[in-house]
């Protein structure tokens, strides 16, 4: 056993919040199998762009199941039923997408900080962009807020629920980072990475396996075929038999 998942995502993305999430639920179970997992901002609308791809929900029969079926029963599903777009509108994220800054602060918190803070700081910002009421973190103030308001307890640091990840001078360093021209240059470099490796939109994950094969994945609910292609003992999804005879309809 054995391997890498190399997660490519966006804070605008519901998938990559998903995606992000399994990955972050099952991170100990992996780690134990040797199988390591990295979070790598891109910038969606960019690579979207560049690569072809159309927005699904501007088909409108598809906006129409996305919002009615597939986002909640999805939402349900992992842990997250509150998640809404801005006002409840898909299209509200054509203007609320533009990441560029808290994308940049959270390669700012990668290059800075552990693991456990940078991942923690992916699943506070998600929290903040897709919650009710959500902040507008593509903007300084907001962004700085949200980062102050961080609790310290998504890391692991402290149980202390009223503790803070990051103090003011903390924030004002990390933001200081985030509009270095380096952390533009990696961010670009990730996106660009990204469509090198064929991918069209959030989440896409690369996946080396412990024979040192390497094949990408797309999407939220390919977890299954992830595990296998990496030799890992997983649960596949099955049907029960009935606990209790069903009795014939006459």
């Amino acid at each position: 056993m054995g391997g890498h998942i190399d997660c490519y995502t966006d804070l605008n993305s519901i998938y990559g919040y998903f995606g992000f999430l399994c990955l972050l639920e099952h991170a100990d179970a992996l780690r134990a199998h040797g199988v390591g997992v990295d979070f790598h901002p891109v910038y969606l609308p960019d690579l979207q762009q560049r690569s072809g791809n159309r927005v699904i929900w501007t088909v409108k029969a598809r906006q129409h199941w996305l919002e009615n079926y597939e986002l909640p029963r999805s939402k349900r599903d992992f842990g997250v039923a509150k998640a809404n777009p801005p006002d409840g509108d898909l299209n509200n994220l054509f203007t609320v997408g533009q990441t560029q800054l808290p994308l940049r602060a959270l390669l700012a918190i990668k290059n800075t900080y552990p693991a456990d803070v940078y991942n923690a700081a992916w699943r506070w910002l998600y929290r903040c962009f897709w919650t009710p009421p959500q902040q507008p973190i593509k903007e300084e103030g907001p962004l700085r807020e949200a980062l102050l308001a961080m609790p310290g307890h998504l890391s692991g640091n402290t149980k202390n629920e009223e503790s803070r990840q990051f103090s003011a001078g903390d924030v004002d360093g990390i933001m200081a980072l985030a509009k270095e021209k380096r952390m533009k240059d990696t961010l670009r470099r990730n996106t660009d990475e990204a469509l090198k490796q064929g991918a069209f939109g959030a989440p896409w994950i690369m996946v080396r396996n412990s024979s040192g094969a390497v094949e990408p994945f797309f999407g939220s609910d390919r977890f299954a075929q992830i595990y296998e292609f990496l030799g890992l003992p997983y649960s596949p999804l099955k049907l029960l038999p009935p606990t209790e005879p069903v009795k014939a309809n006459l």
